[in-house]
């Protein structure tokens, strides 16, 4: 296969084109540099290039992500024009991409020859996944990375928790062009994976706009700063000349979550050497709903307990007449036992738009840069349906079939990134500041604050602003390198060393009054609006902290075989004082077809203003053993007099201790292999307690106390912010890629997996002031909370990607093994769940129109696979009382688990993509 192809007449200058060497299309933004030289050129849209050189000879360098970088030697004399068209093939998968995430050095290392483990992802393989979200993209092309949709979880329902290794949403720092992305306003609060967590919303920049993105896989807090201890995920944006337009519209094979998507970018060039890149996305996503037909009490509450003396006879004999009523009443009403929850995707409709730029300062070697971006997101999402027997939460003339409430998110998101980099007397050096916020804003709709039962039908609202949540954060960095290599006489010895400042603010925003008063207390009815009550004016907060760090970062070839990286950061919070953290790598060559790599590090995450600073009164479903139960639960500050009271400690830093090993082989020249096993071990990680909820002895009568004595008579339990638990989580990551020679086309296979383990260490920590408590058990982190922490994500996913190209066809098979997960229920191990392995298969084909012009028909999850469905043991029905009564599925309206996900549960998904390049 031709590499490049040239056809040279001597000339002062010299043109072309730049093309793919197995479709042909023209390839736009493809650096040609002189070596030795500060000149070169950019192809343009229709991939041609123009050079103007004075005579002599010259090696020109032909680089383009995704592509293997080719030389070209040109004797450049007076004459006629020259004419060097170059043709570039496709390099092997990830392996041979080099680098920028984990190193400060002017070194092109590819993620073969890195002291830790690296994934890089073009876009191009986001796009090949059919996903829109960035979060499900890098699901099927990351292994190590998970994030499933929730459901019926508030919040959470819009934004997706995002996970590396199996650790937490905030065990992962997340870059834009190098530089620390600002995280979400949201704080993941209920029964998911992350519960107690504050991630980055990734789905709130457009995949349209990235160029790439690096996924390290390695302890970084001593690099990158606080959040880093599983890794790093950087995304890199566009650069490049010339209009991509990428549109695609599909839906699910049950006929919902109709999806509309169309993303726009164009570049710009700015004089020789600049550019200015600007994206547009617009998304639509429709719901989806796999809720199973309810069978549980609607109208009467036949699901009564036994009442104190009743024999069980008599027990049975009222159970059975009450149901009578009630379905009597369902068909009178023409109740819908198959419409009243919604189990799946939220709606969402998302509009975002970015901007990259590069402008090269005149007559210096410096440039300005700047990153901006804007997103708006607004969702749609139910909670759990309020009947009509439930005469506490619903007021009957208003409802009289009971209502299903509706949570309505606005989630806005800014960034702007601005700075100057250039390089004086060998020293590179960088100045930039970083401003970046998201705001959550909760509205409720189709709902109603039972409280004001006494105002009539009329004068009843249905809908209420509950409340905003915000954080901004503004980063200033002063970095400086410099490679002293030669002077050392070594290959490279590179110092890098720099500043940070950070300012983080926290906000939260009350809500209403009707969405949180309770205007009738002694009439028995919950206040506030159902399903989310608004934030009070005791909730509000305004609060910020200060952070300074300072860094340095060492590299060198020590020789042509062996490479060290060392690094060392200290942080310190105005809040709560310093971290310091450090690492030491290094790769040892043996030989061309194999190395070994490995790293020790120490790392932190220092809790976030969100885990300190928020406080709310919610309505929390709560497992019994016997059904979910409504109660009224306030999660009060670390630092509050309740938490004192309770003897919760104040919050600290997790830290985290890492280990990595790992080899990288090259065995033949067309395969690449990486292996690479992980250890890390996370003392005081921040979890968020289960309730302590009140009671008449023991620990419930002190929690009763302390609630009562606060002034919190309506509340029934109480949850905080806590460093309550150790874990170790141990693993291995696997990449192999090859291209095997063909007759005919070209493939690229990839093989790429992961497998882990998390489990608790020592003791759980549990609040001083609160005794051990046989009846109402461990609080603050119960079983539930475990198997959320340890086995609600995969303990290993597998993916096998065959990507086939020939001519104007291509075709994309990627096969993923999805491994077991778990969820516990707090109380009865009878309710436990496992749910077993499942492979999905995801097949694309494509067919190019035009010679920029591709179109592609393809199908997520093809075989239309779901999870193992829940058990459902010993439904309630009339006849059945006491401890007989063990239902999951709560009354049949789950059908599949909520807590602990593979993949989701919405099946297959059919989609045709539209992309165009100009």
């Amino acid at each position: 296969m031709w590499l490049f192809a040239t056809t040279i007449t001597l000339a002062q200058t010299v043109r072309g084109r730049v093309t793919d060497a197995t479709t042909g299309a023209n390839l736009p933004g493809v650096s040609i540099l002189v070596t030795g030289q500060n000149t070169g050129a950019i192809t343009d849209a229709n991939g041609a290039y123009s050079l103007p050189l004075s005579p002599g000879p010259y090696t020109l360098r032909v680089s383009f992500v995704g592509y293997t970088t080719q030389t070209i030697p040109v004797q450049v004399a007076a004459g006629t024009d020259a004419t060097a068209d170059i043709r570039l093939v496709e390099s092997l998968a990830s392996l041979n991409e080099v680098v920028v995430v984990g190193s400060r050095s002017t070194q092109a290392r590819s993620s073969t020859q890195t002291v830790a483990p690296v994934d890089v992802i073009q876009s191009r393989d986001l796009v090949a996944t059919g996903q829109v979200d960035l979060t499900q993209q890098l699901t099927f092309v990351a292994p190590s990375f998970n994030s499933s949709r929730q459901t019926v979880s508030d919040g959470t329902d819009h934004v997706d928790p995002a996970t590396l290794r199996g650790l937490g949403p905030d065990q992962v720092l997340v870059l834009l062009n190098g530089k620390r992305r600002h995280n979400q306003a949201l704080i993941n609060l209920n029964g998911t994976v992350g519960r107690g967590s504050v991630g980055t919303d990734l789905n709130a920049i457009p995949s349209s706009a990235i160029s790439r993105i690096e996924v390290l896989r390695d302890g970084a807090s001593s690099q990158y700063g606080s959040d880093a201890i599983a890794g790093v995920i950087n995304l890199q944006l566009k650069e490049q000349p010339g209009t991509t337009v990428n549109a695609q519209v599909g839906q699910q094979y049950k006929g919902d979550g109709q999806v509309a998507q169309v993303g726009i970018n164009h570049g710009f060039k700015l004089g020789d050497k600049g550019f200015l890149s600007l994206t547009g996305e617009f998304r639509h996503r429709g719901a989806t709903n796999r809720a199973g037909d309810y069978t549980g009490p609607v109208y009467v509450n036949w699901n009564a307990s036994q009442q104190t003396g009743e024999s069980v006879a008599a027990y049975v004999a009222r159970r059975q007449a009450l149901y009578q009523q009630d379905q009597a009443l369902i068909r009178q009403n023409g109740f819908d036992v198959s419409n009243n929850l919604q189990v799946g995707n939220a709606r969402v409709q998302n509009a975002g738009f970015f901007l990259n730029a590069r402008v090269p300062i005149q007559g210096t070697s410096a440039s300005f840069y700047a990153t901006g971006g804007l997103n708006y997101r607004r969702g749609l999402a139910a909670g759990f349906y309020r009947y009509p027997y439930q005469t506490t939460q619903v007021i009957t003339a208003l409802y009289p079939n009971g209502f299903l409430p509706n949570i309505q998110s606005s989630i806005n998101d800014q960034s702007l990134l601005m700075g100057v980099n250039g390089e004086t007397k060998g020293w590179r050096w960088d100045i930039s500041n970083v401003y970046g916020g998201n705001s959550f804003r909760f509205d409720v709709t189709n709902s109603n604050n039972a409280s004001l039962a006494y105002l009539g039908v009329l004068n009843n609202p249905t809908s209420f602003y509950a409340g905003t949540l915000s954080f901004y954060q503004n980063t200033t960095d002063l970095g400086a390198a410099k490679d002293f290599g030669k002077q050392l006489n070594l290959s490279s010895f590179n110092v890098a060393a720099g500043l940070t400042y950070r300012n983080d603010q926290y906000r939260i925003r009350p809500g209403e009054a009707a969405s949180y008063l309770n205007f009738s207390p002694q009439s028995g009815q919950v206040g506030g609006a159902q399903v989310f009550p608004g934030y009070q004016p005791s909730n509000a907060v305004n609060a910020r902290r200060n952070v300074y760090g300072a860094y340095v970062d060492l590299e060198s070839d020590v020789t042509d075989r062996l490479l060290l990286n060392a690094a060392g950061r200290y942080e310190y919070y105005t809040d709560f004082g310093g971290n310091l953290a450090g690492k030491l790598a290094a790769r040892y060559r043996f030989s061309e077809a194999f190395s070994l790599r490995g790293s020790v590090s120490n790392g932190f995450r220092a809790p976030s203003l969100h885990q300190r600073y928020f406080s709310a009164i919610s309505t929390v479903f709560v497992s019994t053993g016997q059904g979910l139960e409504p109660r009224q639960t306030g999660t009060f500050r670390n630092d509050s007099p309740i938490a004192q009271a309770f003897g919760v400690p104040p919050l600290g830093a997790e830290r985290s201790l890492n280990f990595s090993i790992g080899v990288t082989s090259r065995p033949l020249t067309n395969v690449s292999l990486t292996i690479d096993a992980y250890r890390i071990r996370i003392n005081n990680r921040i979890i968020y307690s289960n309730q302590f909820s009140r009671g008449t002895s023991g620990a419930g009568l002190i929690v009763a106390n302390i609630l009562n004595g606060a002034g919190q008579t309506d509340v029934n339990s109480a949850q905080f912010f806590a460093n309550a638990v150790n874990t170790q989580t141990q693993g291995i990551d696997l990449v192999l890629a090859t291209n095997p020679r063909l007759n005919t086309g070209t493939l690229d296979i990839t093989l790429a997996a992961n497998f882990n383990q998390t489990k608790l260490i020592g003791e759980i920590q549990r609040p001083a002031n609160l005794p051990t408590d046989a009846t109402l058990g461990n609080f603050l982190f119960n079983r539930q909370d475990s198997a959320r922490l340890t086995s609600a994500q995969p303990r290993s996913k597998i993916q096998l990607t065959f990507n086939y190209r020939l001519r104007k066809f291509g075709a994309v098979l990627r096969i993923s093994r999805f491994g077991t997960v778990e969820s516990y229920d707090p109380i009865n191990p009878a309710l436990d769940e496992t749910f077993n392995p499942r492979f999905v298969t995801d097949l694309n084909v494509s067919y190019r129109v035009l010679k920029n012009l591709n179109l592609t028909l393809g199908a997520n999850n093809l075989l239309n696979v779901y999870p193992d469905p829940l058990r459902v043991v010993n439904a309630p029905t009339p006849e059945r009382y006491g401890s007989a009564v063990l239902d999951n599925s709560s009354f049949g309206r789950f059908i599949y688990g909520r807590n602990a996900t593979q993949f989701g549960f919405n099946g297959g998904y059919y989609f045709l993509n539209l992309s165009a390049s100009f």
